[in-house]
C-alpha cells in the first residue's frame, strides 16, 4: 500500500474518529507507518486502527 507519516495518520484519525482518539494515539505512533510492515500494522491494531480504515479515512488517497 504505502508508507504514511505520523502527521498524515493523526489527521486521518482526527477526521474519522474525532480529536480525542487522535490525541490518544498520536504519542504511540512511530514517525512513519508502513502499511505493508506487519509490525507497523500490529501497532495500528493495538490502537484500534486498521490499514483499510486509514485508507478510507484518507478518502482512498494512498
Amino acid at each position: 500500500m504505502a508508507v504514511l507519516t505520523k502527521i498524515t495518520v493523526v489527521k486521518a484519525v482526527r477526521r474519522a474518529y474525532g480529536p480525542e482518539h487522535a490525541d490518544k494515539v498520536a504519542p504511540k505512533l512511530p514517525e512513519h507507518i508502513d502499511l505493508d510492515d506487519p509490525a507497523d500494522v500490529a501497532v495500528l491494531f493495538k490502537l484500534g486502527l486498521t490499514p483499510d480504515g486509514l485508507f478510507n479515512a484518507l478518502g482512498g488517497e494512498l
